[in-house]
């Protein structure tokens, strides 16, 4: 539906943020000769589904107001997938395992990048068998696998603390990704510069207050957990970023996918909302999440991108 409106966003976009962010005439020379937008194009998505023992037994850090409603987590979960359809190649499903009810959270065990991916050992015990499922799907697709446990058998990651900028990697040092997850994923991953960013306890993972809403653009929550992110990305990150802040963490989480943002809808966080509406650098949809957000699910968890 937007495949043709995506790359011309994506070939005039590179080229303003190139000059905004490194001049022209006499300093042309310091332009980077690889387009960032680029990054953000896919070509492939990975996704899984809902098991029935998502209602019950999947991980939160506190129950929710109201219950998760299975049928109407399926439908939303369906209706993002339908979405994603439409901006991308090629759709694989990972099956479906009633054993682990956090399954549909596909972003968590794998970070896949330039034909590679690494399978993370996921910081909390219950998740751990999604691991083999997960591998197995990309060996039939030919990426080169490698294990987080074989090459530091204390590291623990999750792909929910990944934030891939365009330029860089942002790790969330969480309470399920640890320091030393964090200097074998960079051991892995050389091509770009690694940083550490400090996550406080109030939240679960690095991307569930932030995202990127652009090359050069993080959408973050405006919480204090948000701010102390934010403030350790200035000061620690190898570039710089404008920030988008949402007053609520989780409409900060969005996808950016072949020149479109999804995001979450303004009756899920109406004080957020504003953010978006002022936003119009892209063309965006609304896709729904209250269910998943039940479960401490955000809207890049539920897939993996892939170039």
């Amino acid at each position: 539906m937007f495949s043709a409106l995506s790359r011309r966003i994506i070939r005039s976009c590179t080229a303003a943020w190139s000059l905004r962010r490194y001049g022209s005439g006499a300093s042309a020379g310091k332009l980077i000769q690889e387009d960032p937008l680029e990054h953000f194009y896919y070509r492939r998505v990975l996704v899984s589904g809902v098991p029935s023992s998502f209602v019950s037994a999947s991980l939160r850090e506190k129950e929710p107001d109201e219950p998760i409603d299975l049928v109407k987590a399926r439908l939303q979960h369906a209706n993002y997938v339908w979405q994603v359809k439409q901006l991308v190649d090629d759709i694989v499903y990972v099956p479906v395992d009633e054993r682990y009810p956090d399954v549909v959270y596909v972003e968590d065990p794998v970070v896949v990048f330039d034909g590679t991916a690494l399978i993370t050992k996921i910081g909390h015990p219950t998740r751990l068998g999604e691991s083999k499922n997960m591998k197995q799907v990309l060996e039939a697709l030919d990426y080169r696998t490698l294990e987080l446990q074989d090459l530091s058998p204390n590291a623990t990651m999750d792909g929910g603390d990944v934030l891939f900028t365009g330029r860089e990697f942002l790790v969330g040092l969480s309470a399920r990704t640890n320091k030393e997850g964090i200097e074998a994923f960079a051991g892995v991953f050389r091509q770009y510069p690694v940083t550490a960013i400090t996550i406080q306890s109030e939240v679960l993972h690095l991307k569930s207050m932030s995202s990127m809403a652009s090359v050069g653009v993080i959408a973050i929550g405006d919480s204090p957990a948000g701010r102390h992110a934010w403030d350790e990305i200035q000061r620690k990150a190898h570039h710089k970023y404008d920030r988008l802040a949402f007053p609520d963490n989780n409409a900060a989480n969005c996808l950016f996918i072949n020149g479109v943002i999804l995001h979450t809808p303004k009756h899920e966080y109406p004080r957020s909302h504003h953010v978006w509406e002022n936003y119009n650098v892209y063309p965006r949809i609304e896709v729904a999440n209250s269910e998943m957000a039940k479960a401490d699910g955000s809207l890049t968890c539920n897939s993996i991108r892939i170039n």
